[in-house]
């Protein structure tokens, strides 16, 4: 039995401090899109999600990808959460950033120290 696209692309679900830690790997376009966006759909559907996503091991992604991490931050920063992307693949960056898009991802270029959940309180 062949996984589902999902499956393959989403490496890892899991807590890092006091956010959620998705870490993503393989190539993040119309095939993989719908499967992925479940999977955020699910972590955002309560209220004061804090996203981490790391995107280092993703190979190829086109605009779909940047539309589903467009709506997932809309679905948290809507609850009063917030999204933070992991990226450092150059040609990602770019279109993460296109000045066109204009969309201010809050983009990070390593896994941040966990802040434990006492810390916060």
């Amino acid at each position: 039995m062949t996984p589902t696209p999902a499956t393959v692309c989403v490496k890892e679900v899991r807590p890092h401090g006091t956010c959620t830690l998705v870490v993503l790997c393989g190539e993040i376009d119309i095939h993989t899109a719908p499967d992925i966006t479940l999977r955020l759909d699910a972590l955002t559907y309560t209220g004061g999600a804090d996203l981490l996503i790391d995107l280092r091991a993703v190979e190829f992604m086109d605009c779909t990808g940047v539309w589903l991490f467009d709506r997932a931050r809309a679905r948290t920063s809507g609850r009063h959460g917030r999204l933070r992307l992991i990226c450092t693949r150059p040609a990602t960056l770019h279109l993460l950033n296109h000045p066109r898009l204009r969309l201010g991802f809050e983009i990070l270029d390593q896994l941040p120290e966990p802040i434990p959940p006492q810390a916060v309180a």
